[in-house]
């Protein structure tokens, strides 16, 4: 029987699943987050491989398997996804190997083929949308300087920067400041310029749940940074609706990530406001491992 790896690499975690090539899964592994850097990609491939290792050494499989598709944050694009398939392919993983953002796996997983948005709120964000027979289309996902609207990280950059605003009366204060503060482990606001400088994304983005406890416990600001989170993630719907319309039918919106999925902190916000939209949500949360074994798959049949 022939075995095939999947890999959802994104900004939190990586997810490796196996499965046989009927799409049966047989071993799963997670660990730390993948993330490229394109002047060195064997970075990347440390994380990838000592997953897919653990992964097969449970399903009782040996290496290489028939495929591997690895689905990971910012190997989306050219140079940079042609330099990681090759550092995975020589890697010998797989017999064939196929790189792609992240968000394309958890897609294909929710919408094999056919109509559908997907809206995906993590560390990042991002939305793919796509009408039947057509490529999908790509509203965000332009990473933290220029983008991550209504992510993780774009949360907790907003109520940092709220805190700073308020310590200087360009804004309200907020009762937010103090467990701030302590959560970050400095002790004055002018400390969180340093701190800003040298965090990572997932350290950002871990303020979430600190700031939606506060916003549900009344405190404006943290309540204003949540709603304003919630609006950036619907405008991402928003856009895909309008700039793929005429839709055949009201699509399906799956949502994805730490953020929206079942049990996330946004989930039940952002739901309830989709269903306000001409779309339906997706009764199940789209799994990027697993759409990364199907693409696999689909990898070997056509080579």
């Amino acid at each position: 029987m022939t075995f095939f790896l999947g890999v959802d690499g994104g900004g939190t975690r990586t997810r490796v699943a196996l499965a046989d090539e009927g799409g049966h899964e047989r071993a799963r592994a997670e660990g730390p987050p993948t993330l490229v850097d394109p002047a060195n990609p064997d970075a990347t491939l440390e994380v990838v491989s000592s997953l897919c290792n653990e992964v097969v050494a449970e399903g009782g499989v040996d290496l290489p398997v028939g495929g591997l598709w690895a689905g990971i944050a910012g190997a989306g694009t050219e140079p940079t996804r042609s330099k990681v398939e090759a550092v995975l392919q020589s890697a010998g993983l797989a017999s064939y190997t196929g790189v792609g953002a992240d968000a394309e796996a958890t897609f294909h997983d929710a919408f094999p083929s056919g109509p559908g948005i997907l809206l995906i709120s993590g560390t990042g964000s991002i939305a793919l949308g796509r009408i039947t027979g057509d490529p999908w289309l790509r509203v965000g996902g332009w990473g933290a300087h220029l983008g991550d609207e209504g992510s993780g990280y774009g949360i907790g950059r907003s109520a940092l920067r709220a805190v700073a605003k308020g310590e200087d009366g360009r804004g309200p204060s907020t009762d937010l400041r103090d467990p701030v503060l302590r959560a970050l482990g400095v002790t004055g606001p002018s400390d969180l310029v340093k701190w800003m400088a040298t965090a990572g994304k997932a350290e950002v983005a871990s303020l979430v749940p600190l700031i939606t406890e506060w916003a549900e416990d009344g405190d404006e600001v943290a309540g204003a940074v949540i709603e304003h989170a919630v609006a950036e993630l619907l405008t991402h719907v928003r856009t895909l609706l309008r700039r793929l319309e005429p839709w055949p039918a009201p699509p399906e919106v799956a949502l994805a990530g730490g953020l929206i999925e079942e049990g996330g902190p946004l989930r039940t916000r952002v739901a309830q406001a989709i269903e306000a939209l001409p779309c339906r949500l997706l009764d199940r949360t789209p799994d990027g491992a697993r759409g990364a074994c199907s693409l696999a798959i689909g990898l070997a049949h056509q080579a």
